[in-house]
C-alpha cells in the first residue's frame, strides 16, 4: 500500500527580492556537515520591512567559512573574543554549551547558544541563488555596525561578496 500525504499545502520558502535589509538573529541550529564538520546554522528574521517582515534567512557558519565570521559578528555591532595573544585564536562572543550533563557532546544538535548576540539586529545584502533548481535567498554582505572598526581592527577588511567565490 502506498504511503500518501497531503502536499496541497507545502510551500517553499518565499524568495524574496535582492537588496539590504535589517535582520533580527534569533538563533542558531548546529549540526554536523556531510564533511563531518560544525555548521552553526545562524537563523535570522528580517524586521522593519513594510512587505517582508518575518521573512527567514539563514547562515550555515560552517566551521571552516570563519573567514568571515568576524564580518558576522560585527554586523551584529559586537567584536569577536580573543585569548589576547598577538596570533591567538579568537570566537564568536558567548558560548554553545552542550558539554554537561544534560547534553551529548557529540551530539551537536543539543547545543544551545547562550550568550550576546541573538536579539541583536545586522544590516545584510541579500542576493538570490539557486540551488537544486529552486531560486533562494543568500546572505551576500554583512555591513559592519562596530564603532570605530577601522580604528579598532586596523587589519580587518570586511568582505564585499561573501558570494564571489561560490559556485
Amino acid at each position: 500500500m502506498p504511503f500518501k500525504v497531503d502536499t496541497s499545502k507545502v510551500e517553499g520558502q518565499e524568495v524574496f527580492p535582492p537588496g539590504i535589509y535589517d535582520f533580527k538573529l534569533v538563533g542558531f541550529k548546529p549540526k554536523k556537515a556531510s564533511t563531518g564538520s560544525i555548521n552553526l546554522n545562524a537563523r535570522f528574521e528580517m524586521i522593519n520591512h513594510p512587505d517582508h517582515a518575518g521573512k527567514k534567512v539563514y547562515d550555515g557558519l560552517n566551521e571552516g567559512a570563519a573567514f568571515y565570521w568576524t564580518d558576522f559578528c560585527h554586523a551584529l555591532g559586537l567584536p569577536m573574543e580573543t585569548d589576547g595573544q598577538k596570533d591567538g585564536n579568537s570566537w564568536l562572543p558567548g558560548e554553545f554549551y552542550g558539554y554537561d550533563a544534560n547534553h551529548k557532546e557529540d551530539d551537536i544538535t543539543t547545543w544551545e547558544y547562550k550568550g550576546p548576540l541573538v536579539g541583536r539586529v545586522a544590516k545584510i545584502e541579500i542576493a538570490v541563488g539557486n540551488y537544486q533548481g529552486r531560486d533562494n535567498n543568500k546572505i551576500k554582505r554583512y555591513f559592519c555596525a562596530l564603532p570605530d572598526c577601522a580604528v579598532k581592527f586596523p587589519k580587518i577588511r570586511h568582505i564585499e561578496d561573501l558570494l564571489k567565490n561560490q559556485k
